[in-house]
């Protein structure tokens, strides 16, 4: 199986589809993921988003003012979506009461909650394999049709996984073959903590070395190829970073920030099969830095083997 890409490169390669159907935060609840506690199976709310890039212009369905085979039907979408979260928790509660107590959980991290939602529109695994045995077969009874379609990009967010933040998120995103094959193409996957409101020590006036001002970070770690719910932790390391912070340029926390970030990936998942590194995007908001703008923002992206090899 091929790694993982970026996602920018999915999206790259992907190039300007002719046309895109969206749904946008659709909300419901779910329970199994972590919460801002690292607490499994409690009740939270989710968004899910789905964005399918199309290759054709929706042309027949125009044409008619109907929704054709060339489009996507975005109400059905959303059934389609919240039919899959319902339906396989309760098999899985089933199951549990049916003596699995592994499976009373419903859903065991947020990358399952993707997968699931994944395989029901696409029939296929989080690995990019069609879960039918006949690849035939598989096309037909998956919901999306890879003859279709040119690029789906799946977000889901828990907006309360986060004790100073905007909630988590994780996206996958997948490219299908130009001659309509399921077999599985270039593909992503990306974990964002959405941003961390922190009081930090940091600026080169002579009043920001005196007291803490709010900076608000945001992380996102691509090629994200890790089962469990590890965002809790992540988020624990980047606010100690952060609330011990003494530097006065944004650049230089952005730098300490990273370095931490890796050797915590590198530490904790020591067996993970990613031995070229994590991609790791920071981007650091001081919101009354400049008194006439919204925020200064100040962006890294590095990857995690080089900034580790770099600086030991």
């Amino acid at each position: 199986m091929a790694d993982l890409e970026p996602n920018w490169r999915v999206r790259f390669l992907a190039g300007q589809p002719p046309a895109v159907v969206r749904v946008r935060n659709l909300q419901t609840s779910i329970q199994g993921p972590s919460d801002a506690w690292n607490r499994k199976g409690r009740p939270q709310p989710l968004s899910v988003s789905a964005s399918v890039m199309l290759k054709e212009a929706f042309d027949a369905s125009s044409a008619a003012d109907q929704v054709a085979a060339d489009t996507v039907h975005y109400g059905l979408l959303s059934k389609e979506i919240f039919a899959s979260l319902e339906g396989e928790g309760q098999r899985r509660l089933a199951a549990g009461e049916a003596g699995d107590a592994a499976s009373t959980s419903r859903f065991s991290s947020l990358r399952d909650v993707v997968n699931t939602i994944w395989e029901h529109l696409t029939g296929q695994d989080g690995d990019g394999r069609s879960k039918a045995t006949d690849e035939e077969q598989a096309v037909n009874s998956s919901f999306l049709k890879a003859s279709t379609i040119r690029c789906l990009e799946l977000t889901v967010h828990l907006p309360k996984a986060s004790l100073l933040g905007g909630g988590v998120s994780l996206t996958r995103i997948t490219l299908f073959g130009r001659d309509g094959e399921s077999r599985p193409q270039p593909r992503g996957m990306s974990l964002k903590i959405h941003d961390l409101r922190v009081p930090t020590l940091i600026g080169v006036n002579d009043n920001e070395r005196k007291s803490k001002q709010a900076v608000v970070a945001t992380i996102e770690i691509d090629k994200f190829n890790i089962d469990e719910d590890v965002f809790a932790m992540i988020e624990a390391e980047a606010v100690k970073v952060m609330s011990q912070s003494s530097f006065e340029t944004l650049e230089a926390l952005a730098n300490t920030l990273a370095f931490r970030l890796a050797s915590y990936l590198h530490s904790s998942q020591a067996g993970s099969t990613n031995r070229k590194g994590w991609p790791i995007k920071i981007a650091l908001e001081k919101p009354i830095a400049v008194v006439f703008a919204d925020a200064a923002c100040v962006q890294l992206s590095v990857n995690s083997s080089e900034v580790l090899g770099g600086i030991q």
